[in-house]
């Protein structure tokens, strides 16, 4: 179970005796940036918790403009528990009830946030790529985006580099605020160069890249693409977690099989389809009409977009009994994701290995989803572009972003490289190199051995 984040800052409660304008109530200035959309929210209803019935989160997306109830909990609880549904801003507000039914405060509109909190799980965006290498020098440049930064934070920026294949990093001192930076590498080897940076959240962005004294040893640069996003697609409120029993499929037509239990003499009269996106509203689905004899599964019920969509299904009998609809806050009896985006797949970087290295092929990429699975990668070669593509291991490999395959002596002298991820709704995104992999690096030497004459 993934461990939530405890936010330090206790909410500053709203009872009574609180002046209007004390500093608590005006809530400060101050935002604290969390990377996990799951964290608790501790108060402490001390002194006033005998007088204190139970207390109300309120959260606001629009800074205080809609003030939405997230969560009601006892003062013994002594914290909320809060899932946001994306990335943003957050306000927080509580309204308690006392134990003579008085709400402080009587209404939420116009309420000030005891606290505000920026939720980012998107790492910062990094590029780095090589310098030529000048006066001794080799050198490396950079551009990173992120919204939350703050790269006067100690260890935000971290610039190091180890010779290809080595396990130990040096760290390099940066001269200057500018993106780039020079050095002397003291070797004429090839050194793999790694920037991390990490954002107000606290995520890790990464890329890097080999340089060399000679030009011609120095590779494509890796970093992370434009990020997708990891929450929902769909248009669910902040308050309702990932079922991680949902099912997944990459069609607007959902397909739902059924049964019917307890069947009675009177048959079934009514079969009603109600649809939720939140738990928070539920709608009917329109069935086609139906007759005892008719009634069978599956129903095909058609979606306008992504997004995340809980049914129930509910049965009545000949003479009307059977389970009431579903109410306002109800779990639904199948939550189902539709996810029609394909995986993002970039190519970082195709280097053959020279040397020690001979015969094996050093592929980096970059695949993200907000469903990836565990194994969701497949690498494969071809001749040609139209294949045939053939794997180059038996099973599909982790989403490591770097995978050093041992070439076979079979494959042929070059080909193309094609790095797939599948999704767990079954959707393929790919990246093709745009040109050969050229694995035969071998430069034929030609000598004049003898001179002889060669007639008159």
């Amino acid at each position: 179970m993934r461990r939530l984040h405890l936010l330090t800052l206790w909410l500053v409660l709203p009872f009574a005796w609180t002046p209007p304008h004390s500093p608590a109530q005006e809530g400060g200035g101050q935002i604290f940036y969390v990377r996990e959309r799951q964290f608790w929210i501790p108060f402490d209803p001390v002194p006033m918790a005998h007088r204190v019935k139970q207390l109300q989160l309120f959260v606001s997306k629009d800074q205080g403009r809609r003030w939405e109830s997230f969560a009601i909990a006892p003062p013994e609880q002594k914290r909320f528990h809060f899932t946001a549904q994306a990335d943003g801003l957050y306000w927080f507000a509580v309204q308690t009830q006392t134990v003579d039914g008085q709400f402080v405060p009587p209404a939420m509109q116009g309420a000030q946030p005891s606290l505000k909190v920026i939720v980012d799980t998107i790492p910062p965006i990094v590029r780095l790529r090589p310098l030529p290498p000048q006066n001794g020098q080799v050198g490396v440049a950079w551009e990173v985006h992120d919204d939350h930064l703050d790269l006067t934070q100690a260890d935000a920026v971290r610039l190091e580099y180890r010779s290809v294949g080595g396990t130990t990093w040096t760290p390099l001192v940066r001269r200057s605020p500018d993106p780039q930076a020079y050095w002397f590498p003291e070797t004429n080897a090839v050194l793999e160069v790694r920037l991390r940076v990490r954002d107000r959240a606290g995520n890790w962005g990464e890329a890097s890249t080999n340089v060399s004294l000679n030009t011609q040893a120095a590779t494509l640069p890796t970093g992370s693409p434009a990020p997708v996003d990891q929450g929902f697609r769909g248009q669910s409120p902040a308050g309702v977690p990932l079922d991680p029993d949902r099912r997944l499929i990459n069609s607007t037509k959902i397909r739902l099989n059924f049964e019917i239990k307890d069947k009675g003499p009177s048959g079934v009269s009514t079969l009603e389809l109600w649809v939720t996106e939140d738990t928070r509203s539920w709608s009917k689905v329109e069935l086609p009409p139906f007759t005892n004899e008719s009634i069978q599964a599956p129903l095909i019920v058609p979606v306008a977009r992504e997004g995340v969509y809980g049914f129930t299904l509910v049965a009545r009998s000949g003479v009307g009994f059977g389970e009431r609809p579903p109410q306002i806050g109800d779990r639904p009896q199948v939550w189902v994701e539709v996810d029609l985006t394909k995986p993002l797949v970039q190519l970082q970087g195709v280097v053959v290995g020279q040397g020690a290295d001979k015969g094996k092929l050093f592929i980096n990429w970059t695949a993200q989803d907000k469903n990836l699975g565990k194994a969701p990668i497949t690498i494969s070669y071809a001749p040609k572009a139209d294949g045939p593509w053939t794997p180059i291991t038996a099973d599909r490999i982790a989403n490591s972003g770097r995978y050093v395959w041992s070439m076979p002596e079979t494959v042929p002298y070059q080909f193309l490289l094609k790095v797939e991820a599948a999704d767990l709704a079954g959707n393929v995104g790919e990246a093709v190199t745009p040109e050969m992999v050229k694995v035969d690096l071998s430069q034929p030497r030609a000598r004049i051995t003898t001179v002889a004459p060669g007639g008159r």
